[in-house]
């Protein structure tokens, strides 16, 4: 699509791919002339605006010359000083080659000129610059003329060699683009001619057996070092010949789709596979010079174009100069064309009186102009500079799948790689859940809960561990009670001791015991405040005696803690009891309750608790839950003060949670399944960050530890094999797997 077009003939020059914004150079060409037979010289730089929709190019600076131009190349040279835009290189018609500044040419300075030399005889058509050192030029004109100049002292240019024979026009020079000391000429008669700086001299000749190869244009290939196009001019021969100098007895490969001959060609340096050529049928293709195949074509105007140029900053960007007068800048990425046809020659005449001789003539019946709109496809391969050099993107299970574009030479099979790696994020997360799944495969849970608690970042953490681990000991209420801070010996020496106490009251109230009236005398025992005799005669009297004084002395007493141990009513207790004494609560039910009423007195004592909202009670309250067996209110209690959203607070959740229903299936010789909607969250939110960092065996163990179904919930404690048990279903391995692709 054209996005660009000025009235201009001029040889071309694009600004070099690091200066911005972009500017294109126009020279007025040699040996033309336009419709007005204007016949100055001017040097002019125009940028690029492409945020301007219009077709026009804003001039920018203009500097007048003496001398027309064949050839002009916009060289990086000092690009590095600030500010500096390189240097511009005109070869003009009268042999002369001229430097200038386009800073100076942009500013309207005066000393636009920095040098000059006339060393030439003949026009110089050709020029082009070294890719790797920037001040090395080569240009070529009659005579078989080559110099060779170094910017940095322009006076005193070098010749690659002695001059072919016999003398003919150099029409085109070439450095090549991956070997610096390597230049090629050719001629207009076919022949091109490699030359090594280094040896000043030539290394290989080719020529065409033929004799039709009438060269236009010739340029070495981008990525390969032995490899160079030449184009021909003659219409009985407009192909383009790719050679290879390692075999360079005949072409490697033809390019043929020009009807007439070749004008201009012009390689991608963004792009290889992307090949401009122009000629005088017309058209300007762009091939792919590794298949041959034309993969677009400009629409143009019906004109030959002499020159096409690939921009060096924009690769989707070509400029065209036509016969015609314009210069053209297309896209090659499509769009919609608007195409006008008309014509300047009458403008260039005075219809009254054009060649001054008094006479008037008609006027020229010119045809109104037309507007055509075209949608203009863009190329059918996307360029290389679109295409993805590299990739990534994160698959199920922490995979990251990435994938990169091979750098390699052009005919040889490009062999694409998918790497596929895992990502893991969570390294301490990982570890820790490693060691859990070790712990339940091998058993060794006591260890497990020793190391802990000597890791464990708080007391209240390693009271919690000191409860779990319990669980895998003997006699559970005996070390429930130490760590509770109770000693069942200890309390059975200070019985001893009140016992003693008691034995030291004599006979007391001797008439009712000779007498046998055993009531007589526990009335009068409870009347004088000794509740220790009372009960012991009343032990004497029989039963029933027993069961009334028990009842007065009951009635008597504020300590419901005694009256509890008597009558076994412990709901009261824990229903009632201060809850700073809950530490008194649960040691006494762990002393004296049955285990069918164990683990519900201890759920409401822990329920009690965990109302409290405290996150200290909340903690008393897990190891109630503990002692229990209850894994769904021991969940619910920890997620009530703890944020388990990140990875290392839920592995804090799941160590707990496992080892106290290991703890459980420990006692009762099976497989537990506990169904809790909190826990079931919490593992399929544990599960998915196992998949995502790649432990997908692991996550889809803990799955099987979740399930739908009501659960049925049988209250005995952890320590008297209570458990809860529940069936299963594999609903939640389903959303785990739809989860963790998501």
């Amino acid at each position: 699509m054209r996005v660009k077009e000025i009235l201009r003939t001029a040889t071309q020059a694009w600004s070099p791919a690091t200066k911005h914004p972009v500017y294109l150079a126009l020279g007025t060409a040699a040996q033309q002339l336009d419709a007005s037979f204007n016949t100055s010289a001017a040097l002019e730089i125009f940028e690029m605006d492409f945020a301007d929709s219009s077709m026009d190019m804003k001039l920018r600076g203009t500097l007048p010359t003496s001398n027309r131009f064949h050839s002009l190349i916009w060289v990086a040279f000092d690009m590095e000083v600030k500010g500096s835009s390189g240097r511009l290189i005109g070869g003009s018609e009268s042999g002369s080659v001229t430097v200038f500044s386009p800073d100076a040419i942009l500013s309207a300075a005066e000393d636009a000129v920095i040098g000059q030399s006339n060393k030439h005889t003949g026009p110089v058509h050709a020029l082009d610059y070294n890719r790797f050192q920037s001040n090395l030029i080569a240009s070529g004109a009659s005579d078989s003329e080559i110099y060779i100049w170094d910017l940095n002292n322009f006076s005193n240019p070098m010749t690659p060699g002695t001059k072919s024979q016999p003398a003919e026009d150099v029409s085109v020079v070439a450095w090549n683009s991956q070997v610096q000391h390597i230049l090629a000429s050719a001629n207009p008669s076919g022949k091109a001619i490699v030359w090594d700086l280094r040896k000043n001299e030539p290394i290989i000749k080719i020529s065409d057996h033929s004799n039709r190869m009438h060269c236009s244009g010739m340029l070495w290939h981008p990525d390969v070092a032995t490899q160079l196009l030449l184009a021909s001019e003659d219409d009985r021969l407009p192909v383009i010949q790719m050679w290879d100098l390692r075999f360079a007895t005949s072409p490697l490969k033809v390019l043929e789709s020009h009807t007439r001959g070749i004008l201009s060609i012009s390689w991608s340096q963004a792009d290889p596979e992307l090949l401009l050529s122009s000629g005088k049928d017309n058209r300007i293709l762009c091939w792919n010079p590794n298949t041959g195949e034309v993969i677009y074509e400009l629409p143009t105007a019906n004109q030959w174009c002499f020159d096409v140029q690939w921009c060096p900053r924009n690769p989707a960007l070509l400029s065209a100069a036509s016969f015609d007068g314009r210069i053209s800048v297309y896209s090659v990425m499509g769009g919609r064309l608007q195409q006008q046809q008309h014509s300047t020659i009458s403008a260039s005449f005075d219809t009254s009186d054009p060649f001054g001789t008094g006479q008037t003539l008609p006027p020229l019946q010119v045809p109104q102009p037309s507007v055509e709109t075209t949608i203009i496809p863009p190329l059918k391969k996307p360029p290389k500079w679109v295409r993805r050099p590299v990739g990534a993107s994160f698959a199920f299970g922490g995979k990251l799948v990435t994938f990169e574009s091979p750098n390699v030479a052009p005919q040889q099979p490009i062999r694409r790689q998918v790497h596929v790696s895992q990502v893991t994020t969570e390294t301490e997360f990982l570890q820790r859940s490693d060691e859990l799944q070790a712990t339940l495969q091998s058993g060794s849970f006591s260890s497990y809960c020793h190391g802990k608690i000597s890791s464990a970042p708080s007391d209240a953490e390693q009271d919690i561990w000191r409860f779990l681990m319990v669980n895998f000991e003997d006699e559970a209420r005996v070390k429930f009670l130490r760590l509770l801070g109770f000693s069942k010996d200890e309390l059975q020496r200070k019985v001893s001791h009140q016992t003693t106490a008691l034995s030291t009251f004599g006979f007391i109230h001797y008439q009712a015991l000779l007498v046998g009236n055993f009531e007589a005398a526990v009335d009068l025992c409870l009347n004088d405040g000794r509740f220790a005799e009372a009960i012991l005669l009343s032990i004497s009297g029989g039963e029933e005696l027993l069961k009334k004084t028990q009842q007065r002395y009951l009635r008597q007493q504020t300590n419901s803690l005694i009256s509890s141990v008597v009558t076994q009513n412990w709901r009261d207790i824990v229903q009632s009891c201060e809850l700073d004494n809950w530490k008194e609560a649960l040691a006494a039910l762990l002393t004296y309750a049955n285990p069918e009423a164990f683990a519900p007195l201890c759920d409401t004592l822990g329920a009690r608790l965990q109302a409290e909202g405290t996150e200290k009670c909340c903690l008393q309250a897990c190891l109630c839950f503990i002692c229990s067996g209850n894994i769904e209110r021991l969940v619910e209690c920890w997620t009530s003060q703890r944020d388990c959203s990140s990875p290392l607070a839920l592995e804090d959740l799941v160590e707990k949670v496992m080892i106290l229903r290991k703890s459980i299936e420990r006692l009762r010789s099976g497989e537990v399944c506990v169904q809790s909607s909190a826990l079931t969250e919490k593992l399929i939110q544990y599960s998915s960050i196992l998949a995502s960092q790649g432990s997908l065996s692991s996550a889809l163990r803990y799955l099987t530890h979740t399930g739908e179904t009501q659960l049925t919930h049988t209250h005995t404690p952890a320590a008297h094999t209570g458990v809860r048990r529940s069936s299963l279903t594999r609903t939640h391995t389903h959303t785990l797997l739809q989860h963790t692709h998501r």
